[in-house]
């Protein structure tokens, strides 16, 4: 049985088996890649894309997809839109019409936009921080993230419809959990399915671009040079 055949009989939504039967992962690959799209070696591996930017590995995204139970005519929010191809995924379960990706990288913007938009024409793609979400065209009845958040993106939570799904990587280690989270008003369901490592998704309410710091972090930094600026001109004026 091949590789291909093992992810198709892991998957529980046959819409998803239907899309991934369909949409050809080497049509979104870089060439140099193209002939890894199945090969069981790499199943459970990312590839990089960039020096910095991978996509994450076939397995864990279709489990990703599987748990985000993805139905015909729902609204989705898609952050980090990579090469296109789980957008692809996406669109051809719930309509290209009904999907918003945001990708803040500018290098795959452009990828996405030369190799995605072509096939699926009518996706909403933005070049822009996801951490924010999508107010414009909110509410959403489901929402990914590709990029582990420091803490619960609740910007995006908001943005969910009532008993929408939240399926995102959360937390600040090299670990991270991977989490679906259910909107029930102002106490969401959180459920954490497992252990992943994921890169740090960029942002407002992301990491800094280039080391581990959290936004939160960075916020408290700001207030202590603020509250030392304060003490100083106490001192100097007494």
């Amino acid at each position: 049985m091949s590789a291909k055949d093992n992810i198709v009989r892991s998957i529980k939504n046959p819409r998803l088996v239907k899309a991934f039967m369909k949409v050809n992962r080497e049509d979104f690959l870089p060439d140099i890649l193209k002939k890894f799209a199945y090969d069981p070696n790499y199943i459970d591996k990312p590839f990089f894309i960039t020096p910095n930017i991978t996509t994450t590995a076939l397995s864990l995204g279709i489990y990703m997809l599987d748990i985000l139970d993805l139905q015909e005519n729902q609204k989705v929010l898609e952050i980090g839109t990579g090469i296109g191809y789980y957008t692809a995924l996406i669109a051809e379960i719930v309509g290209d019409t009904n999907v918003i990706s945001i990708e803040i990288d500018d290098t795959m913007f452009e990828y996405a936009k030369n190799v995605l938009l072509p096939r699926y024409p009518n996706i909403k793609l933005i070049k822009g921080d996801g951490s924010l979400g999508y107010e414009k065209e909110a509410p959403y009845d489901r929402a990914i993230i590709w990029a582990s958040s420091p803490t619960l993106p609740c910007k995006i939570y908001d943005q969910l419809k009532e008993s929408g799904i939240l399926v995102a990587p959360i937390g600040t280690g090299k670990v991270q959990g991977l989490y679906k989270i259910t909107k029930k008003g102002y106490e969401p369901k959180i459920e954490r399915l497992s252990d992943v490592i994921f890169m740090k998704m960029r942002g407002l309410y992301g990491f800094y671009e280039n080391d581990d710091e959290d936004y939160t972090e960075r916020r408290i930094k700001k207030i202590e040079e603020k509250l030392n600026k304060l003490l100083s001109k106490i001192k100097s004026d007494s």
